[in-house]
């Protein structure tokens, strides 16, 4: 088979290379040769080099437990039962490909890859100084910088030393090293402070807390702070409450969303964190009328300037797609006939939404 391409070995690498990790994985069937190329650690990390950027598409949990994959380019827009190789795991987080999965009966901890099915074991470090509560668990992986990804874990004493804070420490796991380190001294956080949601971008981890202070921990400098607060806007110049707020990563930068609610009606308003952290700009404030029952935001497409820039929302019964530049919204996913569909529900809440791309990346 391999006859049909040059004898020249790098060749046949540089073409494999340019493929996407999913016709990789079929390739490995067509000869041994081949097999032993794609598998090659050297080959996986020059093409999670080659691809840092995967297509996105979404993995859904629903209030029952179960996975679906979910993807919103394609015109037949389908939920597809998913299923993890690790038998009772559930998604804490995803980044850039990579799955960090908790299972029980034992509590355990792996990082997944969903394209190549490989996992790897992640065994806490050992704690002796009383920090004995995981708060969370987040991965920390980009591709388009290093093959190689980083876990920041939260712990806690199990006391509190009030009922306003508890005493919190961070360690980090490098997969290069497969070594964990203590970051910090002990920092104090609020007692309902976040850790189990955080948002991974440019090797920043940040930790939605609204309306309390979003954290976040520079992995590089070693330091964690507060972002600055996003101003609410005004409903239609009446006034308005924030009735939902999350983070999220796309394209490199951090976005900030708020679903603002005024006697019914309903506005998206998006903005963008300052590279210098000093400041969220608004980007777009659409108001878009009375939602039934309440929504939630799926995931965020940053395009090219003046040509597409997009949200991907739901509300109880339905998945549909905003269009922030001709103010349109196209049902992409009608859930009513779905098993787990509620009446006048969500059916997933954004907590349970993860973006997921296809890759080689070793684990």
């Amino acid at each position: 088979m391999t006859g049909i391409f040059p004898s020249n070995e790098d060749m046949v690498v540089e073409i494999l290379l340019r493929l996407p990790a999913k016709s990789l994985t079929r390739f490995k069937l067509v000869c041994k040769h081949w097999l032993s190329l794609i598998s090659a650690q050297q080959f996986c990390y020059l093409h999670t080099l080659r691809h840092p950027k995967p297509q996105p598409s979404l993995i859904l949990r629903t209030h029952t437990s179960h996975y679906f994959y979910f993807n919103p380019v394609p015109n037949n827009h389908k939920l597809i039962p998913y299923s993890f190789t690790i038998p009772n795991s559930k998604i804490l987080n995803s980044c850039n490909g990579l799955l960090l999965l908790q299972s029980v009966h034992p509590v355990e901890y792996h990082v997944y890859n969903s394209t190549t099915k490989q996992s790897r074991k992640i065994s806490l470090a050992d704690n002796s100084e009383d920090f004995t509560n995981v708060m969370g668990l987040t991965l920390a992986f980009d591709p388009s910088k290093s093959p190689h990804y980083k876990i920041v874990c939260v712990r806690a004493k199990m006391k509190p030393p009030s009922a306003h804070e508890r005493h919190c420490r961070i360690e980090v796991y490098n997969s290069q090293s497969l070594t964990w380190r203590l970051c910090l001294e002990p920092l104090v956080a609020p007692i309902g402070a976040n850790f189990s949601s955080g948002v991974h971008c440019n090797n920043v981890i940040h930790w939605d807390n609204y309306p309390r202070a979003h954290l976040y921990y520079n992995i590089s400098k070693n330091v964690i702070g507060n972002l600055p607060h996003a101003r609410v806007p005004w409903h239609g110049g009446g006034g308005g409450a924030a009735s939902h707020c999350q983070l999220q990563e796309s394209d490199g930068r951090l976005y900030h969303f708020i679903i603002v609610s005024h006697l019914g009606d309903k506005s998206i308003a998006v903005y963008e964190l300052q590279e210098d952290y000093s400041q969220w700009l608004l980007k777009y404030h659409d108001e878009v009328g009375r939602l039934p029952g309440r929504s939630r935001i799926f995931g965020y497409i940053k395009g090219d300037e003046g040509q597409t820039c997009t949200m991907i929302t739901h509300v109880p019964g339905k998945i549909t797609l905003y269009s922030f530049l001709d103010k349109r919204s196209e049902e992409l996913v009608d859930l009513t006939n779905q098993p787990f569909y509620r009446e006048d529900s969500v059916q997933f809440d954004s907590r349970d939404v993860f973006q997921f791309g296809e890759t080689l990346a070793p684990v």
